[in-house]
């Protein structure tokens, strides 16, 4: 049965990637004019995207526009052909140590949780701390923070298959978070749930978008979950583009124009 959903989000969750809110935040994630191709087909043709620090980018295009593979670049699971992904102003093509970028810098959440199926949902959080400073305490103790936090202490002994999608998904948030990356990188994190789980989900993104200034980018085709987003973008034809604006809605009719006509009175 699903949990009631916090309105706090505990200092577990705290993430380096917080904006003060006082002053414009800098650019944290820049892709400039990128461009990826798979043999003759072009995934990405001058994408360009610039995602500042404490921001949530939704990203959404129809299947085939390429939206995973912005993601991969970002997690610096693929390279560009041409153009340059940049963290902080640095390009990761000049990186030295991408393994390190990948497991402290960013989190990664994707549309299957990927957890371990023969560890709990503590040690499927904690080996994302395996190879740091943390003592096997720390780690221990961590884990279990972050389960508390995405209301799962209860669950912290269950393997993958005795949990719900929707536990399994926010289990795999927990672990994203366990190095405390600045950037949450999501493909898709309620594509197999169903609204319910859905929705809870999505409650554990936004507490922490709101509550730490976490930075996401977010690739989604549920309208109802870009929205959370503080901007969306459309992938289309490998080229970035604004969303488009919602419909403006329509002006209920007045009580007079609703209103019958009245019947003609007939007379002789």
């Amino acid at each position: 049965m699903p949990s009631t959903p916090r309105t706090s989000v505990p200092a577990a969750l705290a993430s380096s990637g917080a904006a003060d809110g006082r002053v414009p935040a800098p650019p944290i994630l820049e892709v400039v004019d990128v461009h990826l191709s798979y043999g003759t087909v072009a995934a990405l043709d001058g994408t360009t995207l610039s995602v500042r620090e404490g921001e949530w980018v939704g990203v959404s295009g129809p299947s085939g526009s390429g939206k995973s593979t912005l993601l991969g670049l970002l997690a610096a699971l693929e390279h560009p052909d041409r153009g340059e992904v940049r963290f902080r102003g640095a390009d990761l093509a000049r990186k030295r140590r991408l393994d390190r970028y990948r497991r402290l810098d960013v989190g990664l959440v994707f549309q299957l949780h990927n957890l371990i199926p023969h560890l709990d949902a503590r040690a499927n959080v904690e080996i994302a701390m395996l190879g740091t400073h943390l003592s096997r305490t720390a780690r221990h103790r961590r884990a279990g923070e972050l389960l508390d936090a995405v209301d799962l202490a209860s669950l912290a002994g269950r393997r993958p298959a005795e949990m719900s999608g929707g536990e399994r998904q926010r289990v795999a948030i927990a672990r994203a978070l366990a190095n405390r990356p600045a950037v949450l990188l999501a493909d898709e994190p309620t594509g197999s749930l169903d609204p319910a789980s859905a929705a809870n989900v999505v409650d554990v993104f936004t507490r922490l978008h709101r509550s730490e200034g976490t930075t996401i980018v977010m690739v989604t085709h549920d309208a109802a979950v870009a929205t959370a987003a503080d901007r969306v973008v459309v992938l289309e034809a490998g080229r970035i583009h604004p969303a488009p604006p919602p419909p403006a809605a329509t002006a209920p009719a007045s009580a007079a124009d609703a209103a019958p006509a009245p019947a003609e009175r007939r007379t002789g």
